[in-house]
């Protein structure tokens, strides 16, 4: 489930204009300006009924703004302006649509919260914005393989 759901959060990070790299990994060296990686962070599970959970994927998506490069306050710009399209691009999708799960499993919603906002030094000085991605399924633990 991870790998699938790693595939379609992507693909929309991917979609957005405003974002120069996309990975699903943590890169060591960035070529391009913003970059954005996702990572998995942890999983949750909760009992519904005798025969239902409630599985929570998260998921960690960084936003990276070169300050070195770009500047302080065109970095602070780009971050915030960055941040706001990610999380409009999964309001507006919350249901990751044409996302392809597994027998037993489906999809409640998403949730994308930014969670924490500071400053990095990798190969050069970032601006960082950690957005936090939540994605709620429904298990049906009777069909699950």
């Amino acid at each position: 489930m991870w790998e699938n759901l790693s595939d379609k959060l992507i693909s929309i990070l991917e979609a957005n204009t405003l974002i120069q790299e996309s990975y699903d990994y943590e890169v060591g060296k960035f070529e391009g300006d913003p970059a954005v990686t996702l990572t998995p962070s942890s999983n949750e599970s909760d009992y519904s009924t005798t025969i239902h959970n409630e599985r929570v994927y998260a998921f960690n998506c960084m936003v990276f703004v070169d300050r070195t490069k770009r500047g302080d306050s065109e970095a602070e710009r780009v971050c915030r302006a960055l941040v706001d399209s990610i999380l409009d691009d999964f309001d507006k999708n919350y249901t990751l649509s044409g996302l392809l799960l597994s027998a037993g499993y489906t999809m409640l919603y998403v949730e994308a919260v930014p969670a924490r906002w500071g400053y990095v030094e990798r190969e050069n000085v970032y601006r960082v914005a950690e957005i936090t991605i939540k994605v709620h399924l429904d298990v049906d633990v009777t069909t699950i393989t």
